[in-house]
């Protein structure tokens, strides 16, 4: 378990302040990454499912990978969002939650650190600065860390460290993440699909065919195809995909750069496979990402 305390961080992806009138309706949608808010002025209903929250200023909401989220303005409503996914995932584990009981909602509005962390990640993202990532990335962890120290109502406040950790144990089945990570960190890395790996993740624009992955590695098509399986539990094709899908989102999210081009650059031939191929990993066509992600 310490192995998995130690090993999880937040991987950060965009940050940017919005302003929305009262009239500002964010329509359900799966939110492919996870994302934390600060409410800086403003009213508004947002909604995981089939939950609803009302969020107002001094309020942190905190959105999982995957949640279907809803939002609806009360009075026009001014926030920071920042866009993140985990560094260690555990099928279809809420990390944060499991680990550390996140809260969904918490209200900071005494708390003055925690609005400069969100304004100073933000700032941070403005600047030219060549570390500024590195900036990003330190308040994403503080902002973190500062809702993992808030107790949920239902823990016993006074309880000694070790009971505490023993309730939280209990209610999140921390055993189950527990043996999955043993099971995972069992098996061992072939430096040959590594090598692999390397060069789809290095090179997302080029096309490798099978027999040239197999020459690079010196191993069998077979042997390429059970080991690859074996090692990222993807099919070799879905590995690709997976991988020209996250960078092209990321070019979505920071460029407007059009969607042709994008699907150019990352080997497609005809823009509206690339499009097929997007909506089969995210959901949502290149478009309504690209509009939507803006909206959040």
């Amino acid at each position: 378990m310490d192995a998995i305390y130690s090993n999880y961080s937040p991987v950060f992806l965009y940050i940017d302040k919005y302003r929305f009138s009262k009239n500002w309706v964010y329509p359900a949608a799966t939110v492919p990454y996870s994302l934390i808010r600060y409410v800086i002025s403003g009213t508004a209903v947002f909604s995981l499912g089939e939950s609803a929250y009302d969020v107002g200023p001094g309020d942190v909401f905190y959105i999982p990978q995957g949640s279907i989220l809803s939002c609806a303005a009360k009075e026009e409503i001014v926030f920071i969002s920042i866009r993140f996914v985990g560094s260690v995932q555990l099928d279809d584990t809420d990390m944060l939650r499991a680990l550390w009981n996140v809260p969904i909602i918490h209200n900071f509005s005494n708390v003055p650190d925690m609005r400069s962390y969100f304004e100073n990640a933000y700032s941070s993202a403005l600047s030219r600065t060549s570390f500024k990532n590195l900036e990003i990335r330190g308040y994403l962890n503080l902002i973190c860390a500062r809702l993992a120290r808030v107790s949920p109502d239902d823990f016993d406040k006074d309880a000694a460290p070790e009971e505490e950790r023993r309730q939280m144990e209990a209610r999140f089945d921390v055993e189950n993440i527990r043996r999955r990570a043993m099971k995972s960190s069992a098996r061992k890395n072939d430096p040959r699909i590594t090598m692999v790996l390397d060069a789809i993740i290095t090179y997302p624009e080029r096309n490798f065919s099978t027999r040239e992955l197999c020459e690079m590695a010196e191993i069998s098509e077979s042997t390429l195809r059970r080991l690859f399986k074996e090692q990222t539990r993807k099919t070799l094709y879905d590995f690709i995909k997976d991988t020209k899908m996250t960078n092209a989102a990321r070019k979505l999210l920071v460029s407007n750069e059009p969607v042709s081009s994008i699907a150019y650059k990352l080997g497609y031939e005809a823009p509206s496979y690339f499009s097929k191929c997007f909506r089969e990993v995210f959901g949502i066509t290149p478009q309504e990402y690209r509009r939507t992600s803006r909206e959040m």
